[in-house]
């Protein structure tokens, strides 16, 4: 790297007048001169800034994090020309790059959502300094601004060119070694927001994966050597992306592959501030969907690795107790925040943190009911658990209301953080309670998108789940109304597949769900049909309206 020049050095010679006269003992005191209009992290290390903006060259070739220029704002530095749709810039490309930069940086009031995460300086830097970044940038600008009209299904060429430029910019990047590791990694992770929006899940985790492969081989590149802020950075929104990815595959069929980076367990003090009691409830998630994926592949081959498998039971045993640890810690600090924040002082950014919270107890309880439920294939399993059900609309109710506080914006943002989306999916799918699973529905309808989880989707898909599995149920008794019992085990649906969106001959969206069922039975057949292949199922194609 190039060395900074210091013109002011200071003077060695003998000093006139009084000065003369000071002991020749005292040491002398070297300056650095810095500038006053510095970035926040040279200013910190108290070395010379080149002040460009709108994040410092010095960061950047040292792979640490910019603190901006605390004298000006963050957004009106960086993200000006993205506050307007249609905003003049240099090219389309920078347009749209900077269009990605506010949905994903800012909140709904245009404040940085965390200025040290992914999605704030980490992004703004990478995507002003590497080309296969920005790249990636334009072409979720591109994908984003489709969505907004629904042009990305109608469409989709325009979105399409930014992707395909953003494709060859990354694989070169991989080639030529030019970009490190890091942007290498965002810029993968990029591409899996844009084919999120695009609706092609299975193409969103492979690039999630890839983003991992290149993380991984860099950790192994350092081989012990303390790595840059930004890797470590990345790192952890990789494993929040992991926790949303583990919460969507769920509900789905089949499991996805699961991060294997190695996440440390949370200390005693994690909840003394929200943001460290947010990371060890993620933490947390983690490493109970890593048992769930081992331990569902058992499912239906294995009758009854709960008696004779101490080691699975065990692991089942610890996971759902880190889960019930967590769960009660943010219920306390839910309490304490709940008193701090209906003083008159409380502002919207409070009611964010709240509600998040609300949300990490939703992703908690219903992993809860799949870790008890993990060891037994019968769906009935599952009617145990109603309170716990009736817990996650509570809770999903509260995080609703807190930001309903939130001012809308322009602009919706887009969020890879676990919300309460896919609780109320679950609650659907596995909730035979009529009355519940309703009231599920209707809060589900509501949500907006939470990475691959589109709200009205999938209420539209738990909707006609409800609808086959009640279809054939009698009530126990004439005239009284349907109960969760009622619906029989052989009537349940165990899961289902969708592929993207389309539109039908009358140019309203549709999509083509694949419900499947065991067969035979498992009443019938358990312990004797093999339910590994798939003739051991039954398939009914649906086509639901959006």
């Amino acid at each position: 790297m190039e060395a900074l020049p210091n013109n002011h050095q200071p003077s060695t010679s003998p000093r006139s007048g009084s000065d003369s006269s000071a002991p020749t003992s005292k040491r002398s005191r070297v300056v650095v001169s810095q500038s006053k209009r510095g970035c926040v992290t040279c200013k910190t290390r108290r070395v010379k800034c080149d002040e460009q903006k709108p994040l410092c060259r010095r960061c950047v070739q040292a792979g640490r994090l910019c603190g901006g220029y605390n004298h000006e704002s963050m957004s009106s530095s960086a993200l000006q020309p993205a506050l307007r749709t249609g905003a003049l810039a240099d090219s389309q490309t920078e347009r749209l790059s900077y269009l990605a930069a506010h949905v994903l940086s800012l909140d709904n009031n245009g404040h940085p959502l965390r200025e040290d995460g992914v999605w704030g300086r980490v992004f703004l830097q990478l995507s002003n300094q590497v080309q296969c970044v920005k790249a990636a940038a334009a072409a979720f600008g591109a994908a984003y601004e489709s969505s907004l009209n629904n042009a990305i299904v109608k469409s989709p060429c325009s979105a399409w060119r930014y992707y395909c430029s953003a494709l060859a910019k990354l694989q070169s990047g991989l080639n030529d070694e030019t970009a490190g590791s890091e942007s290498l990694a965002l810029a993968s992770m990029i591409l899996a927001c844009v084919e999120i929006l695009s609706q092609h899940e299975q193409n969103a985790f492979a690039h999630f994966l890839g983003a991992v492969q290149i993380l991984t081989k860099a950790y192994q590149r350092l081989q012990g050597a303390p790595s840059s802020d930004i890797l470590n950075t990345i790192k952890d929104e990789l494993v929040k992306i992991d926790v949303l990815i583990g919460s969507y595959a769920l509900s789905r069929t089949p499991q996805v592959a699961l991060l294997e980076l190695q996440v440390p367990a949370a200390g005693d003090d994690v909840f003394s501030e929200p943001e460290l009691a947010i990371n060890a409830a993620m933490r947390c998630l983690h490493r109970s969907y890593q048992f769930i994926e081992s331990a569902d592949k058992l499912r239906y081959t294995y009758p009854s690795w709960k008696e004779d498998n101490p080691i699975m039971c065990e692991g089942q045993s610890d996971a759902v107790t880190q889960c019930r640890s967590v769960l009660d810690g943010l219920a306390a600090l839910a309490t304490r925040l709940q008193t701090q924040f209906s003083s008159a002082t409380s502002t919207l950014r409070d009611s964010e943190t709240l509600a998040e919270i609300y949300a990490m107890r939703t992703q908690l309880t219903s992993t809860i009911i799949f870790l008890l439920c993990v060891h037994s294939p019968f769906e009935t399993g599952y009617d145990e658990h109603l309170d716990r059900f009736r817990s996650i609309v509570s809770d999903a109710a509260a995080s609703a209301r807190l930001r309903r506080r939130t001012k809308p914006s322009a602009f919706k943002r887009f969020s890879m953080r676990p919300g309460i989306a896919n609780p109320l999916f679950i609650v659907i799918l596995k909730c035979r309670d009529p009355a519940l699973r309703a009231l599920a529905t209707t809060m589900l309808k509501e949500q907006g998108r939470e990475g691959p989880t589109d709200g009205q989707i999938m209420a539209a898909i738990g909707a006609r789940q409800a609808a086959l599995e009640t279809s054939a149920s009698v009530p126990f008794s004439p005239g009284a109304p349907l109960a969760a019992c009622d619906i029989l085990e052989e009537q349940r649906i165990h899961g289902f597949s969708v592929p993207p969106p389309r539109l039908n001959g009358e140019g309203c969206r549709v999509v083509d769900v694949v419900f499947m069922w065991p067969n035979p039975p498992l009443v019938q057949g358990f312990g004797h049909a093999d339910y590994s292949c798939p003739d051991g199922w039954i398939y009914q194609s649906e086509t639901i309206d959006i």
